[in-house]
């Protein structure tokens, strides 16, 4: 035992200045190493793959730990000089559904067959129906459905209906005059019906980007191109995909 009181010991905060702690148990004096009361960790943190983490925990009694984090499902995790970083990898999604009427030239849209969006316009061909972004995103994938009650009909070996965007470049001009819009239209490709899809009820699919800014107003049309397809009073499905830009 110590010969002096608790009072008269020397203070100290680091633990290799101490051999031993004492105590008792009962009627027994006991002693245990400094190095087994309290553990003290240290952390590091290391980039160990693609989007993905490892923190280890190193116990000064010798232990390690190590635990994983890994981003899915859009969380984004980085680590740089031991600073581990989560963030969204994208944006956030948003839909937006648009159904054609009166396809392959009955009543028309501006560019041919214009998806009409909630705000429906007269199927007519003085009229189309557009649809405004509300912030800075991209669409990313989009898939229409043939709904009517009878099959495609198109015959002709190298025709073809092509959906593409356009961009308006004057919000405040009207949207039935297609000088307002760019000149060059976006094609969706994988959107395209051709004679290989007749007599089918076709579901068709895009997946690409096409950025747009806040405000953008657009006109999404199919447009029959390389031969005639009768016109058809059938209707058709669209779903857009879009992602907010971060």
């Amino acid at each position: 035992m110590a010969n002096k009181k608790f009072s008269q010991f020397v203070a100290t905060v680091n633990p290799d200045d101490v051999d031993f702690l004492v105590g008792y148990k009962d009627l027994d004096n006991m002693q245990i190493p400094t190095d087994k009361v309290g553990v003290f960790y240290t952390l590091d943190a290391n980039q160990s793959g693609t989007n993905e983490v490892e923190i280890e925990l190193q116990g000064s009694d010798g232990s390690v730990s190590d635990i994983l984090l890994q981003g899915d499902n859009g969380i984004l995790i980085t680590e740089d000089a031991g600073l581990i970083t989560i963030s969204r990898e994208r944006g956030a999604l948003f839909s937006v559904v648009g159904i054609w009427k009166n396809l392959f030239g009955g009543d028309p849209g501006i560019f041919g067959d214009t998806l009409e969006f909630a705000a429906s316009a007269s199927p007519v061909a003085a009229n189309s129906s557009v649809f405004q972004v509300p912030f800075d995103c991209k669409l990313v994938s989009a898939s229409m459905k043939w709904i009517h009650d009878t099959p495609l009909n198109i015959t002709a070996a190298g025709a073809s209906w092509d959906v593409s965007v356009r961009t308006m470049i004057n919000n405040q001009a009207s949207a039935t005059d297609t000088s307002n819009y760019s000149a060059t239209a976006t094609v969706l490709s994988g959107l395209s019906l051709t004679q290989a899809d007749n007599g089918t009820f076709p579901n068709k699919t895009f997946t690409g980007s096409v950025s747009l800014s806040a405000g953008d107003i657009i006109n999404i049309s199919g447009k029959t191109n390389g031969g005639d397809i009768a016109s058809d009073d059938a209707e058709m499905e669209a779903y857009l995909i879009f992602e907010q830009i971060l």
